[in-house]
Formats: C-alpha cells, sequence, structure tokens
C-alpha cells in the first residue's frame, strides 16, 4: 500500500491517534464525528447554493425595476417633447 493510504485519525491533546487504536465504544463516536463533518460540508455547499440563488435572483429583481424605471424616464422625456411640439 502507498503513502497516500493513510488510516483515519483523531487527535486528542497534540497526539494522534489511530482509529483502529480506539476503544470500541470511541471508534463508533468516531464515525458519527466523521458522518457529521461530511453533513457540514454539504450543508456549507448548500448554503452557498442557496445564496448564489438569493443573489441571481435579487439582481434579477434590481435590473427590472431599473428597467422599468429607464423606460419611465423615456416616456416623460416623450411626453414633455410631444406637448412642447403642440
Amino acid at each position: 500500500m502507498g503513502e497516500h493510504d493513510e488510516k483515519p485519525y483523531i487527535t486528542i491533546d497534540g497526539v494522534q491517534i489511530s482509529v483502529d487504536d480506539l476503544p470500541e465504544e470511541a471508534q463508533g463516536i468516531f464515525g458519527r464525528i466523521q458522518r457529521l463533518n461530511r453533513k457540514k460540508v454539504n450543508l456549507t455547499l448548500d448554503i452557498e447554493e442557496v445564496q448564489a440563488g438569493l443573489n441571481f435572483f435579487t439582481n434579477k429583481i434590481v435590473g427590472i425595476i431599473n428597467q422599468e424605471g429607464e423606460q419611465s424616464e423615456t416616456e416623460d422625456e416623450e411626453e414633455v417633447v410631444t406637448k412642447s411640439e403642440n
């Protein structure tokens, strides 16, 4: 087996302890810690994706409002020009 085939470990008081060296009860708890860490990573990714979606739709609304504002200004300018021609 190569160098990259490292067994999982936990660091306690600065000492790395292989999961195989832990008592059976502690091995079960270690497994839970690993699952919770994976879950935390997935939740972090989910939050980033949700934030990206929120940013997209917020920017979409701002764009729509800005576009409507520009249309209103153009309509107001056209109205002024039409009135001044009469």
